[in-house]
């Protein structure tokens, strides 16, 4: 199942302000009550004051980079996928430095991927695993984070937009299986 959604607005969801190059923007993915996906983007300076319309799923910030009117890449970002969600997680941050911010499903994600292959492993160490994305050969580094059985019933809900319901716990099971497979080895081998 693919959800929709739109890519970094050009104003304040809050206040209505045009952003302008290089503004700190946060950004948040909320899922309705409707059981829709919802980006919210809005200037850092008002993230304290933003009462969201949803659960929050993730929430990440950026530097506002204003795109060009009808280019492919915009419209290929409307399509949110496990892949472009990994992807937006580190929108604003310098290519190959760790951060903290949504560590959990920064690595949940890169095992999906790269079970999938769609991301490559290119070293991994007791601090960071260094994925290769493939269709764009960006490299990411993630923080390795014991995913907790805990981890997955509280954001069971949260996750299921990215995996159809039957694959869900499946999937999010064998996550966790490697995780802790791959936490051990990392920790033999560090």
């Amino acid at each position: 199942m693919d959800w929709h959604i739109t890519p970094v607005a050009r104003k304040s969801y809050l206040s209505g302000v045009e952003f302008a190059k290089d503004d700190r923007v946060g950004s948040s993915l909320v899922k309705t009550a409707e059981g829709e996906l919802l980006r919210v983007d809005v200037l850092l300076s008002e993230i304290d004051d933003l009462e969201l319309p949803g659960v929050l799923i993730c929430r990440w910030t950026q530097a506002f980079k204003p795109k060009s009117d009808g280019g492919k890449e915009e419209a290929e970002a409307l399509k949110l996928t496990a892949d472009n969600l990994f992807i937006s997680l580190f929108e604003g941050e310098e290519e190959a430095t760790l951060t903290e911010e949504n560590r959990e499903l920064k690595h949940f994600l890169g095992l999906m991927l790269e079970r999938r292959r769609v991301l490559r492993v290119k070293s991994r160490l007791r601090a960071y695993t260094r994925y290769v994305h493939r269709p764009s050969k960006r490299e990411f580094l993630v923080a390795p984070v014991d995913l907790e059985p805990a981890f997955f019933l509280e954001n069971q809900e949260k996750l299921s937009f990215l995996l159809d319901s039957g694959e869900a716990s499946s999937e999010a099971d064998s996550a966790a299986e490697e995780s802790t497979e791959k936490s051990a080895e990392a920790k033999s081998t560090g």
